[in-house]
């Protein structure tokens, strides 16, 4: 094969390769200045006119080629057009200007590049972003800051409808968790300072296109998180205990922000494999529907309908912790099953199932287990049941992000 023909194979290779991860965007900076053929009267064309489309393109050796067109019906002027060739994929093949008759005294600053990454995913810290990098800031199109400002200000607020309890005798939403929020006025304090008005006012009406004027904060804006964590505050005082029931209602209503942390993670595999020791350790149910073994159980002994329903969740928080997306609401319902299993065996000690379970410690090498019956520590998955409880309620802080 020819020089030429090896190179081209391969520039057609990486064409194919790379053209799914390339991002081009039409940059018009700055304004047009156009002198009328006739009255010599000066027009300026402001970048913001320009509407940039598709209107063309041909298969071509190399790929195909996308012609981009930008039209000003103006009243003076009359047609004015701006185009872009794109060929190949993710390279500026030409840009061309017709103003007809009249004369270009200047033009915009055109054409195609990549689009600049933001590279944070949280977009709260696009403020920052944009003032310590004032270059990569300035080099953002006017269309690219309006999507990083839209996308600002969905991570941050959200339709009322959502979460935020309505008031029906009176008609309106009760904004218990801070607000109503106003587009323009969170923009402006957040970045009227380093951002263009234009491009504000542009994200302001984009975020206001389907009549929603007044918002709520999300549940990661800092007036929510303020909120559940002064409710918590109240329920349960300082040396407190968050209940299991408890951690389902807020499971069920908040998103599990935690989730996905590095100490969640750890923490979710430590509490997988202390069920997997207990499910080791568990009595197994008699093949014959019985008690087994010819004699009554033994008085602490998990049998029935306790050790069933006992198999049962923690197969359901098993599965649920080993899923990419578990769901904290779950587990804790389960746990909350599996601490009355606990209560069931404490009761019959006349102790509470707190007092039971601190009987046990983390680790169950070191802990004493004082003043329990024999019976209960000659059955080791009772003190395991008791240390994975512990460690299921750690795992609910850190996933509920408490």
């Amino acid at each position: 094969m020819a020089l030429e023909g090896r190179f081209e194979v391969l520039v057609l290779r990486y064409l194919r390769n790379k053209r799914a991860s390339l991002i081009m965007i039409i940059y018009t900076r700055g304004t047009a200045k156009i002198e009328h053929s006739e009255s010599k009267e000066v027009f300026q064309i402001y970048d913001d006119e320009l509407e940039w489309e598709v209107v063309g393109g041909d298969e071509r050796p190399m790929g195909q080629e996308t012609i981009y067109e930008a039209f000003v019906d103006h009243d003076d002027l009359g047609d004015l057009r701006w185009s872009i060739s794109e060929y190949p994929a993710g390279a500026e093949n030409f840009s061309d200007t017709n103003a007809g008759v009249h004369r270009i005294i200047s033009d915009f600053d055109y054409g195609l590049e990549h689009e600049p990454e933001f590279d944070d995913e949280d977009p709260i810290g696009l403020r920052d972003k944009l003032k310590a990098s004032p270059e990569w800031a300035s080099a953002l199109t006017k269309g690219s800051l309006v999507k990083l400002l839209v996308e600002w200000f969905h991570h941050l607020y959200e339709d009322p409808a959502n979460e935020t309890t309505y008031n029906s005798r009176e008609g309106g939403y009760l904004y218990i968790k801070g607000g109503p929020y106003n587009a323009e006025q969170e923009l402006r304090d957040n970045f009227e300072d380093v951002v263009p008005e234009d491009a504000l006012m542009a994200a302001v009406d984009e975020i206001q296109s389907e009549g929603l004027f007044d918002w709520a904060p999300s549940s990661r804006h800092q007036a929510s998180v303020d909120f559940y964590e002064d409710a918590i505050a109240d329920d349960y005082p300082p040396g407190g205990e968050a209940s299991f029931e408890l951690l389902s209602e807020i499971a069920a209503s908040e998103p599990s922000i935690g989730i996905g942390s590095a100490e969640e993670k750890a923490t979710r595999a430590v509490v997988l494999d202390q069920i997997s020791a207990l499910k080791d350790a568990l009595p197994k149910p008699a093949s014959h529907g019985g008690i087994g073994h010819n004699h009554p159980p033994e008085e602490f002994e998990l049998h029935g309908d306790e050790l069933e329903e006992t198999a049962k969740s923690l197969d359901a928080i098993e599965v649920e912790l080993a899923s990419d997306d578990p769901s904290a609401e779950v587990v804790a319902k389960k746990a909350s099953l599996l601490k009355k299993v606990v209560g069931w065996v404490a009761g019959k000690i006349d102790t509470t199932v707190e007092e039971f379970c601190k009987s046990f410690g983390k680790n169950l090498g070191t802990a004493a287990a004082y003043g329990l019956p024999a019976a209960i520590l000659t059955s080791p998955y009772w003190g395991k049941v008791a240390v994975m409880l512990g460690s299921l309620k750690d795992w609910l802080l850190i996933a509920l992000g408490m």
